[in-house]
């Protein structure tokens, strides 16, 4: 038969915490025994050697107590403590003989009358300070083998039950967004009048550069509320109330539904916004460039008469006057085209970092409710368990 460390991972999936389990098992063979029937509590009994005053009463499930009167082991009956008087007063009726003896117990130790040693017999329990190994064993010692498979459904549970705790602290962090490019500085574009004193000639007048800092749209995440995943494990495993739990995991479920749902509309608005910026943003480029383009045919037109008064030299400067602003702008249509495809990417971006949360969200939604679900059919398997167990007869 496979381990109970095994059995368990069967049942919930991977487990690797071996010391909760080890006390899970331990929890589970106790309270199984608590549960068990007096004649199933009777085959497995233990017989424990008593010292009347000595032998500590804590851990001890007492079915009864023996005392030898020099022939036999006669059975004692049990009295409260406040009563050790009478019992030891040989003139009361309540008077313990050893033919008739008693016990009792009084600060954590058994005490027999009259005075001597005795068998208690009792079922074995197992102590917290050293727990069964889960990994080791497959069975337990002096236990009753039809009632082992509901420690193991005990262990179970209790294994569930930190793994869904354990989600809360799992949940996928919000949406991390990229940063948002940053608008370009636009150079200015003018023009210096060649000197010459035979002509004139008036200076290019265009815009100072494309303003387009101000408008530039940018993405507001939705701030999502916290998930309380750990109210559910505490009406699961404290309350033991399963459809507040339910109720909670709806709840949670609206909440994550809400997130989505202001996350579309951020991301609407943002398309809308951005939409519109690049609008606005060709406008000006198309604006700039006309702009500058009739203010250049212009220049070229004065530019031509003033060149009968110009020698070889004022012709070299106003071609190389001319050859500045078309860097300017050459160099200014580049970052802004750059602006542009940077301006999609992080559109691109931002949708997939949405989508990306959206799935891991769902995904942990899915795996808690197979827990919720699994840790519900077990508890029903361990009820049903413990109630053949309450009326199983000694064999």
């Amino acid at each position: 038969m496979a381990t109970f460390s095994a059995q368990v991972t069967d049942l919930v999936g991977t487990f690797s915490d071996e010391t909760a389990l080890d006390t899970f098992i331990t929890e589970g063979a106790n309270e199984v025994i608590n549960a068990m029937p007096r004649n199933m509590l009777e085959r497995v009994a233990e017989e424990t050697p008593v010292t009347t005053g000595t032998t500590a009463s804590e851990g001890h499930k007492v079915l009864h107590m023996l005392r030898n009167d020099g022939t036999i082991d006669q059975p004692c009956r049990r009295i409260p403590a406040s009563q050790r008087g009478r019992v030891a007063d040989s003139d009361d009726m309540e008077y313990a003989t050893t033919s008739d003896p008693a016990y009792y117990v009084k600060d954590g130790k058994f005490n027999i009358l009259p005075s001597g040693a005795g068998l208690l017999v009792s079922m074995p329990t197992y102590s917290q300070t050293s727990p069964l190994d889960a990994s080791a064993i497959s069975t337990i010692t002096n236990f009753p083998n039809e009632a082992e498979y509901l420690v193991v459904l005990y262990a179970a549970i209790k294994a569930l039950q930190q793994v869904m705790n354990g989600k809360s602290s799992s949940l996928p962090t919000d949406v991390t967004l990229p940063s948002a490019p940053v608008a370009p500085e636009i150079s200015t574009v003018s023009y210096t009048d060649a000197t010459n004193a035979d002509a004139t000639v008036g200076a290019i007048v265009v815009s100072d550069k494309i303003d387009i800092s101000g408008n530039a749209p940018s993405f507001v995440s939705p701030v999502s509320s916290s998930a309380d995943f750990a109210k559910v494990t505490s009406y699961v495993e404290t309350d033991e109330d399963v459809e507040l739990a339910a109720a909670k995991v709806q709840q949670i479920q609206s909440q994550i539904s809400d997130f989505n749902a202001k996350m579309q509309e951020s991301t609407n608005k943002f398309n809308k916004e951005n939409v519109r910026y690049q609008m606005e943003f060709q406008e000006e480029v198309t604006k700039v460039n006309q702009d500058l383009q009739a203010e250049v045919e212009t220049f070229k037109t004065k530019a031509s008469i003033a060149q009968f008064n110009k020698q070889q030299d004022q012709a070299l400067n106003l071609a190389n006057a001319a050859k500045q602003i078309e860097d300017v702008i050459a160099d200014n249509g580049n970052k802004l085209q750059k602006y542009a495809s940077e301006l999609q990417k992080y559109q691109a971006e931002v949708t997939s970092e949405i989508q990306n949360y959206s799935v891991k969200i769902q995904k942990h939604t899915m795996d808690y409710q197979w827990l919720i679900g699994q840790h519900q059919n077990l508890i029903a398997d361990y009820q049903r368990g413990l109630q053949l167990l309450t009326g199983a007869r000694a064999s």
